[in-house]
């Protein structure tokens, strides 16, 4: 699978910023620099060390609370909160697409809708 993108509206206490997030399938959290955490003047989680298991071993980072909208041609159901820590670049966890029920197409690399009668795991809470 190559790279792939979506675009993603953050709200944040301080300023309103559209993003290009890189979906990574091995991303905890959500990553954006400290600078843009910052600059939206996001909130720390309460006790925000976490520790990460990262390519590089494990380190501990300070997190924080986002909310935003990911920039998908569909009516409602794009929304989001999440953690976030800081990241070279904007990530988006894959985790976070398939609650709201998106994928990836392997073949041409762009974020779409799972289908409503095809089931989708790990299964959702009723």
């Amino acid at each position: 699978m190559g790279r792939t993108f979506v675009d993603a509206i953050i709200y944040g206490p301080s300023d309103t910023r559209r993003y290009s997030f890189f979906v990574d399938t091995g991303a905890a959290p959500m990553g954006l620099t400290i600078e843009e955490i910052e600059a939206l003047g996001l909130p720390m989680v309460p006790d925000g060390q976490t520790r990460f298991l990262t390519a590089t071993g494990v380190v501990e980072l300070d997190t924080y609370s986002i909310t935003g909208w990911v920039v998908v041609d569909r009516p409602k159901g794009n929304g989001f909160t999440a953690m976030v820590a800081p990241a070279p670049i904007p990530l988006i966890d894959y985790e976070r697409l398939q609650n709201m029920r998106l994928r990836v197409n392997p073949v041409s690399e762009q974020v779409e809708d799972v289908p409503d009668d095809e089931v989708n795991y790990p299964p959702y809470f009723l």
